[in-house]
């Protein structure tokens, strides 16, 4: 992909705070959207106040459920006015993500068996 478009979360967003997954949401597609065009994606984390790991989940996180190779999103999203500790969160999020679809059906039985062992 030749072309690279700037996604501005603050833009996307329209604030400062990022708490929400149904912003994540909003994010995630302006992302898969650029993709689908056959565009790269820098994505801009500045002007923001807040952002939780849930909002990171909806955001990026779900890139790595099988739609796209791992290679290809190394080469075709970068990660721009980011600083050191909000680097930290989205690296985690994204190694996270990486285990989690790896082997979603085991994450999600031991989540059932967790919730189950809850209600009795």
């Amino acid at each position: 992909m030749a072309d690279t478009v700037l996604l501005r979360i603050y833009d996307i967003v329209g604030g400062p705070v990022w708490a929400s997954m149904d912003d994540g949401q909003k994010v995630f597609d302006k992302i898969t959207t650029a993709f689908k065009a056959g565009r790269s994606v820098a994505l801009s984390f500045a002007n923001h106040k807040n952002m939780i790991s849930a909002f990171l989940n909806a955001s990026v996180g779900q890139l790595y459920g099988g739609d796209y190779e791992y290679d290809f999103l190394e080469k075709n999203l970068a990660f721009i006015d980011i600083d050191e500790d909000d680097l930290a969160l989205l690296r985690r999020t994204i190694d996270n993500a990486k285990r989690y679809f790896s082997n979603r059906q085991a994450y999600d039985q031991a989540w059932r068996d967790a919730v189950e062992d809850d209600e009795e």
